[in-house]
């Protein structure tokens, strides 16, 4: 059963159209002892991708490749990496990305495929005069 509805999926595309880079995806989940979170981040993911032909996932195993987990600091899963036209954009997302937490990965997607990133002139120069290296965390919960 798809978790998107047909008028979601019909506006999604429309949100998703100016994508012009190549967005992969890469899904780290493990198959032994998963939580379902794992299945349903796969399902979301796989319905978003149906929907632009530049958009794709890659399926990691969690446990088995663990270069590609060291390489994106990946220590959890199930775990999002999203790279754009194959380069790493350092977003990462971690559980189902269901409910509050699907606007996000709409909006990272689009951000990687586009290249703009949607902040005020005031916020950009903000980030512009960050000398050293961050660690950004912003967490979601329903009220």
């Amino acid at each position: 059963m798809a978790l998107l509805s047909d008028a979601d999926r019909v506006t999604l595309t429309q949100h998703l159209a100016p994508i012009t880079k190549k967005v992969d995806l890469l899904l780290f989940t493990q198959t032994f002892g998963a939580t379902e979170s794992g299945l349903i981040a796969k399902q979301v993911l796989d319905e978003v991708a149906s929907l632009h032909e530049k958009i794709s996932v890659v399926e990691k195993n969690f446990v088995l490749d663990t270069e590609d987990k060291a390489k994106y600091g990946i220590d959890k899963a199930p775990a999002l990496v999203v790279l754009a036209d194959g380069q790493d954009t350092r977003m990462r997302m971690f559980g189902a990305n269901t409910g509050y937490e699907f606007v996000p990965l709409v909006e990272a997607v689009l951000m990687a495929g586009t290249g703009n990133v949607e902040l005020m002139p005031s916020s950009l120069e903000a980030i512009a005069a960050v000398d050293k290296p961050m660690h950004i965390q912003v967490f979601s919960t329903p009220t």
